[in-house]
């Protein structure tokens, strides 16, 4: 501003030297002295306007300078305020939760949650088996205290379960927590005829797992026992509609109880101390003492050899088209002995007085479209009391698959079943109301079946049906299975040939 001020004093007065000059030639020497005198009152009269012009122009750019401070500091403070309310919109995104660390939730094979870290995860699944049966018995089979009809048919909810699992500190600890809805069946019938159901959720699985890493394991709480290869897999990866009959005989099922594992590439085994076969939900103290323990003690154990392809591949019984070869070989064992004085006792046999030392051998082949699947099974009930004979029981199945295109599969499965040295003559078989699964009997079933794949195993529609060659005189296996879960009835003697049973399910799984 002052040298714009300097150049403007020194252009004026220049010009003013100027007109002086050549107002002193216009005129003559006598009225310079008074021409002087005007000239200097012009320059001054110039400098006064000048200054005021400065004056003016100083406020004027000093109220712009001000007036664009403030708009620069407003802008400022708004880009400040965006971007903080950008960062916060940002991070609630992550979250669904209060929580100080960020949560993610979506689809995976089901859905879950999850921190950012994976320390923390939850999945939940759940199954619906929605089931079509018709189970013909021939009337000479029916037991006579039986007076059920020959043909029996109608609608079933198989199965309804819901899960959760996941790993809580970190991906080393997990659980698992099963829980299962019972078929809907009478209970009480009224004066009023009204129908009294019992359907009640019923505990599966619950149990902690510690990864201690290479290859070791520790699991305790109440699983699915590992002891046959049929069991172990989900009833959702099944190729037929039910499992066999011989599963049922000689299957532990639930326990209760403590395991070590150990995995290789090529080898899983695991050893295990638990309650006994069949016994879940239970209690110690709620026993009492007169009933005594289920079982005075009880360990089981399975070692299984992958001889090519991967573990997961032998986790569900079929083979779909481009799959990998696959092959193992496994056996196990399921060893305890029943409790002395125990209100289990009876068609338990697994719990009763005695020593039952079960045990099996499988192999599983995999190729793509092509499964099979062979079992041997057996079992000895030994140390009974009063001296009584050993009851020697052996099973065989044999299964394969076969997809006759992408999506549709056909299968067929042969199961037998012998029971040696029971309690009831094998000819003349038991006695009305004492179908046992130490009754001496034997029978084979042939079972054939067709799948639609919707969805994989997700969503299917298979079908199957089975006939039986012989009498099955059990209504509960060993560690107390139900065959009607398998929609089929105990017959008269084992000569009972002739009962049929048809099946067809539709299957949804998330």
């Amino acid at each position: 501003m002052n040298s714009v001020s300097s150049v403007t004093t020194s252009t004026v007065a220049s010009a003013v030297a100027l007109s002086t000059v050549f107002t002193f030639g216009a005129y003559g020497i006598d009225d310079e002295a008074d021409l002087l005198k005007k000239a200097i009152n012009k320059i001054e009269q110039l400098e006064s306007k000048i200054s005021t012009i400065e004056t003016r122009h100083d406020a004027e750019i000093a109220a712009i300078r001000n007036e664009n401070g403030d708009k620069w500091l407003t802008q400022q403070r708004a880009q400040e305020i965006r971007e903080l309310v950008n960062d916060v919109l940002a991070d609630s995104e992550t979250r669904s939760s209060l929580q100080s660390a960020p949560l993610t939730a979506g689809w995976n094979k089901g859905f879950f949650i999850s921190s950012a870290d994976g320390n923390f995860t939850l999945e939940v699944s759940g199954e619906i088996q929605a089931r079509f049966a018709f189970n013909n018995q021939p009337s000479a089979n029916r037991v006579p205290s039986n007076d059920s009809e020959s043909a029996e048919y109608g609608f079933e909810m198989r199965r309804v379960k819901i899960g959760f699992d996941g790993n809580i500190l970190d991906p080393s600890w997990t659980y698992k927590i099963r829980l299962g809805w019972n078929q809907n069946f009478p209970i009480t019938q009224t004066s009023t005829n009204v129908q009294n159901t019992l359907n009640n959720p019923v505990l599966e699985q619950a149990f902690i797992r510690k990864d201690f890493g290479n290859g070791f394991a520790v699991k305790t709480g109440q699983w699915k026992s590992n002891f046959n290869y049929e069991e172990s897999v989900s009833s959702t990866d099944q190729q037929l509609v039910e499992r066999t009959l011989v599963n049922q005989y000689f299957n532990t099922k639930w326990i209760q109880g403590v395991e070590l594992e150990y995995q290789t590439e090529h080898l899983r085994a695991n050893v295990n101390y638990n309650d006994g076969g069949g016994n879940r939900n239970l209690g110690v103290a709620s026993l009492g003492n007169e009933s005594g323990n289920n079982v005075e003690w009880a360990t089981a154990g399975r070692v299984a050899l992958k001889l090519a392809g991967e573990w997961k591949q032998f986790r569900e019984v079929m083979s779909f088209r481009g799959s990998d070869d696959g092959m193992q070989i496994a056996a196990a064992y399921n060893w305890q002995r029943g409790g002395s004085n125990n209100v289990f006792n009876g068609d338990f046999v697994g719990n009763s007085d005695g020593v039952n030392l079960s045990y099996t051998a499988d192999f599983n082949a995999r190729f793509s479209g092509v499964s099979f699947f062979a079992a041997f099974l057996g079992n000895t009930f030994y140390s009974r009391p009063d001296g009584a004979a050993p009851v020697n029981s052996y099973g065989a199945v044999v299964q394969g698959g076969y997809f006759v295109s992408e999506d549709v599969e056909l299968a067929a499965r042969w199961e037998w079943l012998n029971v040696s040295g029971g309690t009831t003559d094998i000819a003349t078989g038991p006695t009305p109301g004492t179908a046992s699964a130490i009754n001496a009997q034997h029978f084979s079933i042939y079972t054939v079946g067709a799948n639609y794949y919707i969805s994989k195993n997700a969503i299917k529609l298979n079908g199957d049906v089975g006939y039986v060659v012989g009498g099955i005189l059990f209504q509960n296996g060993l560690y107390n299975q139900f065959i009607s879960g398998a929609d089929y009835r105990s017959d008269q003697t084992s000569d009972s040939t002739g009962q049929v049973v048809l099946r067809i399910q539709l299957q949804l799984v998330f």
